[in-house]
């Protein structure tokens, strides 16, 4: 798996490990003392107070930390639903470019994990923060993970186009599997959701599309139409008050039968959409990608 391997014959995969260069913090030289006044010392029971004072704070502390652990939920999937431990640390990232079906030069960030491979993607509409956000916080649960921009979004080459998202999609679902992966999961955001349940209605192999925020359709993107025509495993992420929400998520749910849809609750004003949206969805995902294993 920690082998990279390359498809030449359909695109060229270019990596380069990001390292983190971790830099100590500056601290001032020890200032000479030989001028300076003598240190000033506590009474001693200032002393001891302080030191009462900081142990009722460590013990009152820890037990406030192991109350939330143990009993405290995030809500705004419609049940309430505690969030999956994560590590400490995103894994280390590869920057990555690959080459679509047209010759444009998709780039992105490649995480590698394990054999359950899953594709972000985010949209020409919304917080591009977002889908960046997801990719991180799914690399953090152990599965392998391809974020990409979307052609006419720096560093990917190209000007937007809604028509070719599918191909790019499928293009980047291939590199994926040149990987090792054994499962494909498909994650787009508002137009990349919509194409994503495009593609999954005539890709074979896919395991399963999850559509955050997707239209019904979108400039000749028909993901009603596809929803109904497809038997790849789909889930809608829908939000109140979004565009691509929970109405849109309902009706493209009802056009594939018995897909699940999650709404998620509104964005509060003075969040932004990365910090407020991605966990939620991160769980609602991970949940789906379980049911595919």
């Amino acid at each position: 798996m920690s082998e990279i391997r390359r498809d030449t014959a359909a695109r060229a995969a270019i990596v380069e490990l990001v390292e983190a260069t971790p830099v100590a913090p500056p601290f001032p030289e020890a200032a000479d003392e030989s001028g300076s006044p003598p240190p000033r010392r506590l009474p001693a029971r200032t002393g001891i107070g302080i030191a009462a004072l900081t142990f009722v704070l460590i013990v009152g502390g820890g037990a406030a930390a192991w109350w939330f652990a143990t009993t405290g939920r995030q809500t705004g999937l419609g049940t309430s639903v505690a969030g999956p431990a994560q590590p400490a640390t995103t894994p280390t990232a590869a920057e990555i470019a690959m080459v679509a079906e047209d010759g444009i030069v998709l780039r992105g960030r490649l995480w590698i994990g394990d054999a359950t491979g899953i594709v972000v993607t985010p949209g020409y509409s919304g917080d591009p923060a977002e889908a960046h956000r997801l990719a991180e916080l799914l690399a953090r649960s152990g599965h392998t993970v391809l974020y990409f921009h979307l052609r006419g979004q720096p560093p990917s080459t190209g000007v937007p186009d809604v028509a070719a998202l599918p191909s790019d999609l499928r293009s980047a679902v291939a590199d994926l599997r040149t990987r090792g992966v054994e499962t494909s999961v498909l994650v787009g955001y508002r137009q990349s959701a919509t194409a994503a349940v495009v593609l999954a209605a005539g890709e074979p192999g896919l395991d399963g599309v999850a559509a955050v925020f997707a239209y019904e359709s979108y400039e000749g993107l028909d993901a009603k139409a596809a929803a109904s025509a497809g038997d790849v495993p789909l889930l809608f992420i829908g939000a109140k008050g979004l565009d691509g929400g929970e109405e849109g998520a309902a009706a493209l749910a009802a056009a594939n039968g018995a897909t699940e849809v999650v709404v998620l609750s509104a964005r509060p004003p003075a969040a932004s959409s990365a910090d407020h949206f991605a966990p939620k969805v991160m769980r609602s995902v991970l949940e789906f990608v379980s049911s595919l294993e």
